[in-house]
């Protein structure tokens, strides 16, 4: 249901979502959903919230460039009571028509 190209860029931005995760929030639970609709990959944990504030570089820029490319979004929020929600959306083919 999605285009050739983004379907390979979501293993490699789940990867990414999920090593920064590992590196950076010391979380003791994630969950990711991939999916056919928006967002097509939602992954969220238990961890130290990001700080909004902060300029996105490393694996932040990365999994950034990979949604924006298609002309997509990567949006970054609190989950309460703790941690990090990161929605990656690119245009989806329903998106177009």
């Amino acid at each position: 249901m999605v285009a050739d190209d983004i379907a390979d860029q979501l293993p490699a931005v789940l990867r990414e979502a999920l090593t920064n995760t590992a590196r950076h929030a010391h979380a003791t639970a994630v969950d990711a959903e991939a999916t056919a609709t928006r967002p097509p990959l939602r992954v969220a944990d238990n961890g130290r919230s990001i700080d909004p504030a902060r300029t996105r570089c490393g694996g932040l820029a990365n999994l950034h460039a990979r949604a924006v490319e298609p002309g997509g979004t990567l949006t970054l929020t609190p989950r309460r009571p703790t941690g990090t929600v990161l929605e990656w959306t690119v245009p989806l083919p329903a998106d177009n028509g």
